[in-house]
């Protein structure tokens, strides 16, 4: 912005009548103290010729190096009180008059001939930032090369310089430099480069960050489930303040590409569209955003309409802005420790000078995106073999798998902690933290307290209950792996037997545990029927082996098997032939 104190035209200037001195040794006095005082302001004036620039990034979501570049659009001559005069254009501009044609077909510059209407025109836009802006895009690519930068790495907020540059009024650029995307430039800034000892450029970008969590009360980065589990995603951001930035349109994208692990729910409608969607309170109708599925790549797309008008509006600028959806891990869920991911960002417009024609960004506009953030849902398995008493395998035999499960999930909270000596943020006075120390205590702006701040993230384990109840029958080689189990206790039951076997009706009791270490990596561990187990090298899953009896094998009343009987039976038969054959001869001999 300009202020009217830039733009006075003083071409006045006070000259100072000597005395003659008729006495040589007077006039060497006054020469000497005249040397001495020219060599002082001579000092002095090129000290003040050279202005110390701090530029400050605003924006702390903002982790691109940028340059900034300083173009001179007016030269003048400047008052000990900050004020310019001799003001013109810059070397450079060709203010034909083309050039004032073109100036005056801008939106306020109406009738412009000269650099004196100009200046009168810039003067009466004090608190017209259109009309600014109108002139900064202008002359943007009318000013010659940069006459200095400064670059501003990705790690730093603020970086100050002396200019090589003289007096005037500059055209500021701002270009992300580096391959870190997660930035935005800043709209032209226009700035008077005067005595001031030191002149801040607060930049105007404006970068949004996103968030992912597992609804199941609090926000969840980590959480373990069975197959056939609901899961609730969120994803959510907030409305950026987009007043005098420049945009004429705000692209905002949610992005959200599931594992192959993880299948999508959609409501009920045939537009598959998610749970919800909103700005603050308010929901969001069909037709205010536009919903894409992609199920060959399991991706989920939200482009919001008009989004730039929410960024206008008092009423919505810091909002939240969040989507639901669910899904189901599904039976190709990844088991044990590698988890499958379900990764979101945030693509956005990034440049205010460009012209943004869509909601959705094409290929060839600027824009940002967000780091990736990933959510994990683990799950775990346990194999059941079917044998009979010598180790065959058997087939046919089916099981009914029953219990409850818990949904175990890692919560994970970024926090400000006071941290008198190893703190680097400080708390401003609105409840924000920001990493740049304050000059003065108390300073304005600042919440005064003394005290530094440092990040921490804390981690704290949650389970929320499931149920399970499934029926499956082994395969040809009478194994059932049971894959997606969540921690919790299962039973597994059999229900059928194998044809000419006996129905084995023994509940086995099967308890998992899982516990997670700082970085978010499971411990899985186990019971069979209260003894623990571990898997075997080798192995991905624990084993229950159930053993069938033929029916043959069982006994009967008595305790007596049934080969038993048959044994009995033919000894029996043995026994009474003999005696039948005895009494015969008895006979025989009695008649003798």
């Amino acid at each position: 912005m300009i202020n009217n104190r830039g733009f006075n035209n003083k071409n006045t200037y006070t000259r100072k009548g000597t005395k003659t001195m008729t006495k040589t040794i007077r006039k060497m006095i006054s020469l000497i103290i005249a040397v001495t005082m020219i060599a002082a302001m001579s000092s002095f004036v090129m000290a003040a010729d050279n202005p110390l620039v701090t530029v400050k990034k605003t924006d702390p979501n903002d982790t691109s190096a940028h340059t900034y570049s300083f173009h001179q659009v007016f030269k003048a001559n400047v008052h000990d009180d900050g004020s310019l005069y001799d003001i013109d254009w810059a070397d450079g501009i060709t203010d034909d008059a083309a050039f004032y044609t073109a100036l005056s077909s801008v939106t306020g510059f109406d009738g412009v001939t000269s650099v004196d209407d100009v200046l009168k025109k810039l003067e009466g836009a004090t608190n017209n930032s259109a009309m600014v802006d109108a002139f900064a895009d202008f002359i943007s690519d009318k000013v010659a090369a940069a006459t200095d930068t400064i670059s501003l790495p990705a790690s730093e907020t603020s970086k100050q310089q002396t200019l090589s540059t003289g007096f005037g009024y500059y055209l500021v650029k701002d270009e992300i430099t580096g391959a870190n995307g997660n930035g935005a430039v800043s709209k032209f800034m226009l700035k008077v480069l005067n005595k001031t000892t030191n002149i801040d450029i607060n930049t105007k970008e404006v970068v949004p960050t996103l968030d992912k969590k597992i609804v199941g009360g609090e926000g969840d980065d980590y959480n373990q489930a069975s197959v056939g589990d609901e899961i609730k995603f969120e994803l959510s951001s907030t409305v950026p303040d987009l007043r005098n930035k420049g945009y004429n349109k705000y692209c905002f994208v949610m992005n959200d590409t599931l594992s192959e692990g993880l299948t999508y729910i959609g409501t009920s409608d045939s537009n598959n569209k998610p749970l919800s969607v909103k700005i603050g309170s308010k929901t969001l109708t069909a037709d205010e955003y536009t919903f894409t599925y992609d199920e060959s790549n399991n991706k989920i797309e939200i482009v919001f309409k008009d989004f730039l008008d929410y960024g206008l509006n008092e009423t919505y600028i810091g909002q939240p802005v969040t989507v639901q959806y669910l899904a189901k891990l599904n039976d190709k869920a990844k088991v044990n420790d590698e988890g499958n991911p379900n990764t979101a960002n945030l693509v956005y417009s990034n440049d205010p000078s460009h012209n943004y024609t869509s909601d959705k960004p094409t290929s060839s506009d600027p824009t940002g995106k967000t780091p990736d953030q990933v959510t994990m849902t683990y799950t775990t398995g346990v194999k059941v073999i079917k044998t009979d008493k010598d180790g065959k395998k058997l087939q046919g035999a089916k099981f009914e798998i029953t219990g409850t499960s818990a949904d175990q999930v890692i919560v994970t909270k970024t926090e400000y902690v006071q941290d008198d000596t190893n703190g680097t943020y400080y708390l401003l006075a609105d409840g924000t933290y920001t990493d740049v120390a304050p000059t003065t205590n108390p300073q304005e702006g600042y919440a005064n307290d003394g005290h530094k701040y440092k990040l921490t993230t804390v981690k704290t384990l949650e389970t929320k209950p499931a149920t399970t109840e499934i029926q499956q029958v082994v395969d040809d080689d009478g194994i059932l792996v049971l894959t997606g189990l969540g921690v919790g206790t299962y039973y597994i039951q059999e229900i059928e037997a194998p044809a000419g076997y006996v129905l084995d009706n023994t509940k086995h009791k099967v308890e998992v545990f899982c516990t997670f270490n700082a970085a978010g990596e499971p411990t899985w561990t186990y019971k069979i029927d209260d003894n623990d187990v571990s898997v075997a090298a080798g192995e991905a899953f624990v084993k229950l082996t159930i053993v069938n009896k033929k029916t043959t094998d069982l006994p009967e009343t008595g305790g007596i098997g049934t080969k038993g009987f048959y044994l009995a039976g033919s000894m029996l038969l043995v026994a009474g032939a003999a005696l039948i054959v005895l009494k015969k001869r008895n006979t025989a001999d009695a008649n003798r």
